[in-house]
């Protein structure tokens, strides 16, 4: 690694996103920090992406096209494959970076004296409903061992991390089975070996689309049943933690009408934390529907955890 200019590698999952990857690539390009190579990855688009990423002409750019769409983390785990650089950025197709983001979180990767291998930065998303900032108030900590706060949700989004490509090889790549939540999941296993550094700036936009993955109930229900088998050992360390997982399960159930499942569920999480006025709020919030449950949780975190 050249120890004051390492090469950052910037890899760019994409799927039918011609409309925004040209944001996203002038967000990555216009970076003050220039010994960056940048990898997209397009997963069988159908769209014209393809002209769009080669209109640029910039031999920083590395274009790997799929026949066929295989996900967004086989696209992923493919570019960080591929990759020549000592340092891993994630960026979606549809979001956008401050021009500063890479120049300060390699800054605060040369300069901390801590061994710090994974560097994140706070993220701004735009909603329907307002503006939403990562990580939340219930963080704590926000760097160093983050262990505990990473087991009881997602506060790291993948375009926010810059990470050593050795602790891919070492922890593994993004699971491919997971149609969502691999934030969450590969922030897990990070934190069970390495310490966070947080740049306690916004550095990421974020939009959510209309066809974003986040309003599928089906892959949140799916990807909550492969988090559970996945973690349950770490899970089940925190009755709380546990309990809440089984709730969002129910809450995800419940939004798809499957009221069997959704209340098997929540019984599963009543009996792991039972006569708690919380475990009883989180049964009734379930009842009322996920943007309800949803703003019943933000609302415990920040006052309890």
């Amino acid at each position: 690694m050249n120890a004051e200019n390492p090469l950052v590698s910037i890899v760019i999952p994409t799927y039918n996103r011609a409309d925004t990857i040209k944001k996203c690539l002038d967000s990555v390009l216009g970076q003050t920090y220039k010994n960056i190579e940048v990898i997209v990855v397009d997963d069988g688009s159908t769209d014209n992406t393809e002209e769009v990423v080669k209109r640029f002409g910039d031999p920083r750019i590395r274009y790997i096209s799929y026949r066929t769409n295989k996900g967004a983390n086989h696209a992923r785990n493919t570019g960080i494959k591929r990759a020549e650089g000592d340092l891993i950025a994630l960026q979606d197709s549809d979001d956008e970076w401050h021009p500063k983001k890479i120049e300060k979180q390699v800054e605060a990767y040369l300069s901390s004296t801590e061994e710090y291998k994974v560097i994140y930065s706070s993220l701004k998303s735009e909603r329907s409903g307002g503006e939403f900032y990562m990580p939340e108030d219930w963080v704590h900590p926000t760097e160093g061992d983050v262990r505990i706060p990473t087991l009881r949700g997602t506060f790291v989004s993948t375009a926010t991390i810059m990470v050593e490509k050795g602790c891919f090889e070492e922890i593994g790549y993004f699971d491919e089975e997971l149609p969502r939540l691999q934030d969450w999941d590969i922030g897990i296993r990070l934190s069970k070996k390495y310490k966070f550094k947080h740049v306690d700036e916004p550095l990421v936009m974020h939009r959510v689309s209309e066809d974003s993955i986040s309003s599928n109930f089906n892959s949140l229900a799916q990807a909550l049943e492969i988090m559970l088998e996945k973690h349950r050992q770490e899970f089940i360390q925190d009755k709380s933690v546990y309990s809440s997982h089984y709730f969002w399960l129910a809450s995800a159930y419940v939004s798809l009408n499957k009221w069997d499942e959704g209340i098997e569920n929540m019984k599963k999480g009543y009996r792991i934390k039972p006569h708690h006025p919380i475990t009883i709020c989180r049964l009734l919030a379930s009842l009322l529907g996920a943007d309800f449950y949803k703003q019943f949780r933000g609302l415990y975190r920040k006052i309890l955890l």
